[in-house]
């Protein structure tokens, strides 16, 4: 992966991903036919299939995610995918006193069914932005294993990309849209181990399927949680 570093009035740090050597993958889609279809909705689903339960992205505040997101995550005709010079940004913020790297992870059909993975540096109380394809699924370390190494910090510590649970292109983003990821103390005890001092990445479809209703009028759990009643306020 190569960088370019753009400066923004903002102060928030923009990074342009560019195909190199490391990002090489099958275009399922180049010879226009369903199978590139068919397949990244198969991948969409297994990866869908690890969100909610007791190990699960999200936790157990996410049981009944996969029962209620539409068939093959909406992955059903080639429209439904990225476009191939689409684009789209990342925001990654760090609520924490150190400085940490967060372990991006994306998947563009262009590009293949391969995970295409980007390091990125955040200063403690800092955003960086950075621009990659538009991609199907996004997010923090490895897509289809909770409990994966989401990010490190300075002094060594680790944390896990639980409650990172990874978005959908058209459920929780959309092409030339921003997606965010912030690393933040689990004050709420979202993942309801107890401990309400660790850090924890905070993914924004994590944040979206807690809203009070969830995108599809749905409910996840019924533990306490941040963002409505039905998570125990």
């Amino acid at each position: 992966m190569m960088f370019r570093w753009l400066p923004r009035r903002t102060g928030i740090l923009v990074v342009t991903a560019m195909s190199a050597g490391c990002m090489s993958g099958i275009d399922l889609l180049a010879n226009g036919g369903t199978s590139g279809v068919t397949d990244l909705a198969n991948k969409a689903s297994e990866i869908a299939s690890h969100v909610g339960g007791t190990d699960g992205f999200g936790g157990t505040l996410m049981d009944g995610y996969f029962d209620h997101m539409p068939d093959h995550m909406g992955f059903d005709v080639t429209n439904d995918l990225a476009g191939a010079d689409a684009h789209m940004m990342v925001l990654l913020r760090n609520e924490s006193d150190q400085d940490g790297t967060f372990h991006l992870s994306y998947i563009d059909s262009h590009m293949g069914l391969t995970e295409q993975d980007m390091d990125v540096v955040v200063g403690a109380g800092e955003d960086v932005t950075v621009e990659i394809p538009c991609s199907e699924i996004v997010g923090i370390g490895s897509l289809d294993t909770p409990g994966a190494l989401g990010c490190h910090l300075d002094d060594g510590e680790t944390i896990d990309n639980t409650m990172s649970v990874p978005g959908f292109l058209g459920q929780d983003f959309m092409c030339n849209g921003t997606y965010a990821c912030v690393l933040v103390q689990d004050v709420n005890d979202l993942d309801g181990d107890g401990d309400t001092q660790e850090l924890i990445i905070l993914s924004d479809a994590m944040e979206f399927h807690m809203m009070n209703g969830g995108p599809y009028g749905h409910m996840h759990g019924s533990g306490p949680g941040m963002m409505g009643s039905h998570m125990g306020f």
